[in-house]
């Protein structure tokens, strides 16, 4: 979603805008035997056909390839969209867990010396029973969205335009496995209400 809402504020406004991202800028070409799988389930069967090219690769490995291409493809889409619509764009490849997140904030005063408006949307999934949950996961689902959010909080200088933070209605009413995404989301959404 926060992707879309970058592209449609690209389009809009042709504005400057800086995307912060887990997932490593992919390269401008896609191996062409891989490009020719239009979704999950075929690059999922050309990888387990072709294997890591030493022997088959296990069904662990090809979903974690298979993620990693498809989110390589959404960044280059996104990143693409954007620049369509005449926007400058700049894509960061951090965490917004770690300080390297302050870092990407703190530069971009340095170089432009405002920032107009940020949409906070990090989240991850990690969908499991409680009872197969653990402290790891739990934590790690929970503070990619809250870290990242207490970074935004304690950078951001007051002239700010507008800082929005996607939540979900999880935080209202629960969704089955995801006690830690619940969680996160209903203190973003109380952290949005307290800082309005």
């Amino acid at each position: 979603i926060t992707a879309q809402v970058a592209i449609a504020l690209a389009r809009r406004f042709r504005c400057r805008i800086e995307l912060v991202g887990r997932s490593p800028l992919p390269s401008a070409a896609e191996d062409p035997a891989l490009a020719a799988a239009a979704d999950a389930p075929a690059l999922r069967r050309i990888l387990a056909q072709r294997g890591d090219g030493r022997e088959p690769m296990s069904p662990a490995a090809i979903e974690a390839m298979c993620a990693r291409i498809l989110a390589g493809r959404e960044i280059r889409a996104t990143l693409a969209a954007i620049e369509a619509a005449g926007a400058a764009v700049v894509y960061h490849a951090v965490d917004v867990r770690g300080d390297d997140f302050a870092a990407v904030i703190d530069g971009i005063y340095r170089r432009h010396g405002r920032l107009d408006g940020v949409i906070h949307g990090a989240g991850v999934l990690e969908d499991k029973l409680i009872r197969h949950k653990t402290a790891e996961s739990f934590a790690r689902v929970f503070s990619t969205k809250l870290a990242g959010a207490a970074t935004l909080v304690d950078r951001l200088r007051e002239d700010v335009g507008f800082v929005v933070f996607f939540s979900s209605v999880a935080g209202a009413f629960g969704n089955r496995g995801q006690v830690d995404y619940a969680a996160a989301n209903e203190v973003i959404s109380k952290l949005a209400i307290r800082l309005n």
